[in-house]
């Protein structure tokens, strides 16, 4: 999993194009050319995720958190900077894995200060799980730094150039998306195959 920097802003991006531009010649599918550039993009993608991890894993280390840990904390500062908090039931989808497994992470993560539950004030019946103020500081601290890196990396790119790499992320993160959940689902169907009638 690339883990998103907590502690920087997303960059102001311009309205998209209405058009694209056609490929020039040297880049059309199946060229040489393309397929040189095909290969360093994914060559980039997956040395950015191999680093992402080890940045992730050492943040999870510091603070005693196991994976699948960290994977419930992002979603759930993900969730909240978007202003819509997850349930115990929500997150358990995210992770998927059982509501029982969820509450057990979540339970970890509140006993060590990293989330807490609150009651919707729009509807007391649903308890949400949301970000501590102590832990968005620790995540700033760890952070801080990576964000300064980003923000500079960014600067060099125009909001037309930046608004294309938005694109191409989203799309390329909701591919990885479908394929982990299909990769899961077929994980499970074996094992469910392979339990013993209940009797």
């Amino acid at each position: 999993m690339t883990q998103a920097d907590p502690t920087s802003a997303r960059p102001a991006t311009s309205a998209r194009p209405a058009t694209s531009a056609r490929p020039a010649s040297s880049a059309r599918p199946g060229s040489p050319a393309r397929s040189g550039l095909r290969r360093d993009i994914v060559a980039s993608m997956q040395q950015l995720t191999t680093d992402s991890q080890r940045v992730a894993q050492a943040f999870a280390a510091e603070q005693g958190l196991g994976h699948i840990d960290l994977e419930a904390l992002l979603h759930v500062m993900q969730a909240e900077e978007k202003g819509d908090p997850v349930t115990s039931g929500r997150l358990g989808e995210l992770l998927g894995v059982t509501s029982g497994a969820a509450t057990g992470v979540i339970d970890r993560l509140e006993r060590s200060g990293h989330v807490h539950r609150g009651r919707d004030e729009a509807d007391r019946r649903r308890v949400l799980v949301r970000y501590s103020p102590g832990a968005r500081a620790v995540a700033g601290r760890f952070f801080g730094p990576l964000g300064a890196l980003t923000d500079d990396v960014m600067a060099d790119f125009g909001p037309d150039e930046l608004e294309t790499v938005r694109r191409f992320l989203d799309r390329m993160s909701g591919a990885m998306g479908d394929h982990a959940r299909r990769t899961a689902a077929g994980a499970r169907e074996p094992a469910a195959e392979a339990a013993p009638p209940a009797r």
